[in-house]
């Protein structure tokens, strides 16, 4: 893995970590534009696990996203 890789995917995880210690409300855009509105539950280096208002998990993996906001 280089250098700049890296550094992406830890500004990636801490941006992520912030959302799920908060439990801030986030919306998830995947690359084919699906929108995922809750709270960031859990994740790991390849996929995030997010819970929908209606209690409802998705579990979307890290490729698929497009934005987070």
């Amino acid at each position: 893995m280089n250098e700049k890789h890296a550094d992406q995917e830890f500004s990636q995880d801490h941006r992520l970590h912030i959302l799920q210690e908060a439990q801030l409300e986030c919306t998830i855009i995947t690359v084919n534009g699906i929108h995922i509105k809750g709270t960031v539950q859990s994740f790991d280096k390849y996929v995030v696990l997010i819970r929908t208002h209606s209690g409802n998990q998705s579990m979307v993996y890290k490729h698929a996203i497009s934005t987070i906001k």
